[in-house]
């Protein structure tokens, strides 16, 4: 049978068992228990949007956003060779890369862990990706770990990442109650103005968070010399920035952070909320 009409006969089946509504690419990639690179070997570029228009739908809005498995994977095979070896979500976020480890799992149904997996499969062929290859295939089953991120760290940063605040709060203090409360789930202590430099929040007694609601200047100044000094007593600083009202100072204090975290060897994460 015909690829395409094959495809265009499980749309139209599961749009029907859907009662007439457009199945979204997930509820569509599990029906025919297929990848999206599968599809766009197929369809080529926005293959989902393709196959929708072919059915005669208007394509939905939230596939024409989303980033293709192709672009992230792509960026991956580009983190490993950068490494020459196999990514942890620390080089990730600490690039900048998007979808964050989160969206991985709800948009595209795959973890950050089953990557070097995930691009052997889609391009095991492909000739310009030989060495990134060699790297995720010698090293499969033996993820290392960054010299510079332990693997509680890693688990902190990685919680934090994933934390949505329920809601916009007039004060700093209503962030810091919710962000302890959503952390003390996976952690087994978890304090407030604790240690030496009266860190916001203390994980584990080793792992300090400084919160702050839409800094001024003044206050982005402060919280690089407390970065600074939680860095040099426990070894490592993250802080969680929430309410931002101004992108550019934003932008302008993370450059800043990112020479002097190079410049000091910095274990510390800078979160936007």
């Amino acid at each position: 049978m015909d690829k395409i009409k094959f495809y265009i006969d499980k749309y139209n089946s599961l749009k029907k068992l859907n009662s007439g509504k457009k199945p979204l690419i997930n509820e569509f990639l599990k029906y025919c228990q297929i990848s999206e690179f599968q599809l766009m070997k197929i369809f080529g570029k926005d293959p989902y949007s393709t196959l929708q228009e072919k059915c005669g739908d208007k394509p939905n809005k939230l596939q024409m956003e989303r980033t293709l498995l192709s672009q992230i994977l792509n960026q991956y095979g580009k983190l490993t060779r950068k490494y020459r070896r196999i990514p942890v979500i620390a080089d990730w976020l600490k690039e900048d890369l998007h979808p964050r480890p989160a969206g991985l799992k709800k948009v595209h149904n795959i973890s950050f862990r089953t990557l070097p997996e995930v691009f052997i499969e889609n391009y095991k062929d492909k000739i310009e990706w030989k060495d990134v290859i060699k790297i995720l295939t010698r090293n499969q089953g033996k993820t290392e770990i960054s010299n510079n991120y332990n693997k509680t760290f890693l688990e902190v940063i990685e919680k934090i990442n994933n934390w949505i605040p329920e809601r916009k709060r007039i004060i700093e203090e209503g962030y810091k109650i919710e962000l302890r409360k959503y952390l003390k789930k996976y952690f087994k202590d978890v304090d407030e103005e604790m240690g030496e430099s009266n860190v916001d929040l203390l994980v584990n007694k080793k792992y300090p968070i400084e919160i702050k609601k839409d800094p001024s200047q003044s206050e982005y100044d402060r919280l690089l010399g407390q970065m600074i000094r939680h860095n040099s007593l426990y070894g490592n600083a993250t802080a969680v920035i929430t309410g931002i009202s101004s992108e550019d100072r934003y932008k302008k204090f993370r450059n800043l952070f990112g020479e002097v975290k190079l410049k000091l060897s910095m274990k510390a994460e800078i979160f936007n909320k």
